[in-house]
């Protein structure tokens, strides 16, 4: 048989359609209503179709890991649980709270009821918050914050070492002071309160205000913590004043006169002495021999007088309740002041009126250059101090000369008033 005679008929015959019997072929027949071997006679659709059909199944399941792709990676940017916005700022959390429980707690120590058995207690206090503030320094110094807020970082570290700085000073302080010492602790211990508040103001302004700024103009999540140290800082200069005068001495003792002798003089006059000191009186300062000679007489006098106590002369518990009176309204209006009544001071001078200024202007500096080294609180009127004295009269406008006297002093109180405003 002839090659040309095999014929390959796999399928039975059909006639073909009209262009209208196909359409309605395509379009309108139902499998379910064909017969087996019809079912057999109809092909797959044409290959392009399926082609096409594969393309955009395709394309739009590439399209769908596409949009999850972005949506986890806009996710992790802008500061969700994973991303490192989120990630600093949920370590920095607890920091700044804890540092701002330890403000309330310091509040809380110094404006309690004060009896002799808290007193003894109070260093031990303050001991404790020191250390919960080194802890929190530590913590923050481990963090790595994300680029776009390592400044902000800084300045949220110089805050929190201005904490550390003032809470020593003040249990230094609190502590001497309780102890006897005859120094004027107020105007001290309201310098390291500035130094408190001044920690505030650089979390606030120059801390958690641009970290904010930073994370809204990047449209990232999240929000800087804030952390306020001093919640009432008038009251806590008041719980301060009414601390000190609880340590002025006892209103009890032997009645002293003249002729008396002994350690309870000699205390009498120290604390003769410190009122002396802070009313700037024409009295010199006394001698604490322990001897009560005339001196001491016309100085118990003098006290007397100004209290509105007969001057007998005599020391019994009423002229011993009006020293401390006297020395805690003395200290207060000292404070308020801002000394401005007091002496010049120059290049070579020292004593505790140098520390004085010295801590002052340490407040002035740390919130007008926080980045810069403070000034040693040595008492001694050196290069550094001169330098800085002088910065703070130009800043305000006074001729640079480098001596503190009164238009400085004012300067100084005017500028730290501006700079630290009253908390409520």
């Amino acid at each position: 048989m002839d090659e040309g005679e095999f014929e390959f008929d796999f399928f039975s015959e059909r006639q073909p359609a009209s262009g209208e019997e196909r359409e309605e072929v395509l379009w309108e027949e139902d499998p379910s209503d064909l017969h087996e071997g019809d079912l057999h006679e109809r092909r797959a659709p044409s290959p392009p179709q399926v082609v096409m059909r594969r393309r955009v199944a395709l394309a739009a399941a590439i399209a769908l890991v596409l949009l999850i792709i972005l949506i986890v990676v806009l996710t992790e940017g802008s500061g969700g649980p994973s991303g490192p916005y989120g990630s600093y700022l949920s370590k920095l959390s607890p920091i700044a709270s804890d540092s701002e429980q330890a403000g309330a707690s310091l509040a809380a120590a110094l404006g309690g009821k004060q009896t002799v058995s808290s007193r003894k207690g109070l260093a031990a206090r303050l001991d404790g918050l020191i250390q919960q503030t080194v802890r929190d320094v530590t913590q923050l110094q481990a963090l790595t914050p994300p680029p776009t807020l390592a400044s902000e970082q800084q300045q949220a570290l110089v805050a929190l070492d201005l904490r550390l700085r003032g809470l020593q000073g003040i249990r230094d302080s609190v502590s001497q002071a309780l102890a006897g010492s005859n120094a004027s602790w107020e105007p001290v211990l309201s310098a390291q309160v500035d130094d408190l508040i001044a920690s505030d103001l650089i979390w606030d302004s120059s801390a958690r205000t641009p970290a904010d700024a930073v994370l809204q103009a990047n449209g990232l999540g999240g929000v800087f913590p804030q952390s306020r140290f001093v919640a009432d800082a008038s009251s806590l200069r008041k719980s301060i004043r009414t601390l000190l005068a609880g340590s002025g001495g006892s209103t009890t003792g032997p009645v002293l006169s003249l002729g008396s002798k002994g350690a309870d003089v000699t205390a009498w006059q120290n604390q003769l002495n410190t009122w002396l000191t802070l009313t700037s009186s024409t009295l010199g300062q006394l001698t604490a021999d322990g001897t009560f000679g005339a001196a001491t007489q016309t100085a118990t006098e003098a006290l007397q007088n100004a209290a509105g106590i007969t001057p007998d002369g005599f020391v019994g518990p009423s002229t011993r309740q009006a020293l401390q009176t006297a020395i805690s309204n003395a200290r207060s209006s000292s404070s308020s002041s801002g000394s401005t009544k007091a002496s010049s001071l120059k290049l070579g001078d020292s004593g505790t009126a140098v520390t004085d200024w010295q801590t002052q202007l340490n407040t002035w500096l740390k919130l007008t250059s926080p980045t810069q080294t403070p000034l040693t609180t040595d008492g001694t009127f050196g290069a550094a101090t001169q330098t800085a004295t002088e910065a703070l009269q130009t800043a305000q406008g006074l001729t640079p000369t480098g001596v503190v006297d009164t238009a400085t002093r004012q300067a100084l109180t005017a500028a730290l008033a501006k700079l630290s405003p009253a908390r409520g």
